[in-house]
């Protein structure tokens, strides 16, 4: 419990930053979501006919998949800014059995970037509700939604958190993790049967899990566990054997 109070004020101590990644994704929710509403609303036929065309509030809710790359940066951020400021040499020197401290990073990530869906929630349905309030109706499935995105944006952090302590570089880890989603997936992907059990894929089963070349809710989980413990034992061997003097 010591270590993970430690952790939070360590990310309670980086205003700066923090208040950064947040407002950069509220920008983006507020773009989203304004674009979002004004493409339904402008999707209407001459005369008052309307196509047909998906949920709005499904729309609404898709929008705050955008906290998930914030989430992701804030991971990797927990654990390297660290080594960028000197600061884990006294970190493991309190706590030299440093696969603890890695457990720790990893809780309080995942915690974090759940967190980070908050304020993405928030202003959307602020910016629905003053703008087209009369018109929604979230339905149980859409905040069923809403609460896959939560799990997928912990997940998102965790898998920030160990590739960030694999490399042990900001910069570093930023373009491993940007290289992969739009590199390395789209490549690997082109094999059919390999392509659903790439952690893009499998996160993307966690969040909807209807796409037809998408597995399934429960088996996209237990991919993503898979590729959490064998990047956290990865990342914990490195982290063991590295030098931080």
């Amino acid at each position: 419990m010591r270590l993970v109070s430690a952790e939070v004020l360590k990310i309670w101590t980086a205003p700066r930053t923090v208040l950064g990644i947040l407002l950069a994704e509220l920008a983006i929710i507020a773009i989203g979501t304004a674009s979002t509403i004004d493409s339904d609303t402008s999707s209407n036929g001459p005369e008052g006919i309307i196509f047909p065309k998906p949920p709005l509030e499904r729309d609404l809710v898709d929008v705050i998949d955008a906290s998930l790359l914030f989430a992701l940066i804030l991971g990797v951020l927990i654990v390297t800014w660290e080594y960028r400021h000197g600061t884990i040499t006294q970190t493991f020197l309190v706590t030299p059995l440093r696969e603890r401290v890695l457990a720790a990073k990893l809780l309080v990530g995942g915690l974090a970037g759940a967190a980070l869906v908050v304020p993405a929630l928030l202003l959307m349905l602020v910016i629905a509700e003053i703008w087209v309030g009369d018109r929604l109706d979230f339905s149980g499935h859409d905040w069923q939604l809403v609460g896959r995105i939560f799990l997928a944006a912990a997940i998102v952090a965790a898998l920030g958190v160990e590739i960030g302590a694999c490399t042990a570089r900001q910069l570093g880890a930023i373009i491993v993790a940007f290289a992969w989603v739009a590199f390395a997936e789209p490549a690997l992907s082109i094999w059919g049967t390999l392509g659903p059990y790439l952690p893009l894929h499998a996160i993307d089963a966690v969040l909807s899990g209807h796409n037809d070349n998408s597995i399934s809710f429960g088996r996209g989980l237990l991919t993503i566990a898979v590729y959490l413990v064998a990047l956290g034992a990865l990342a914990g061997w490195l982290t063991r054997r590295r030098d931080i003097t």
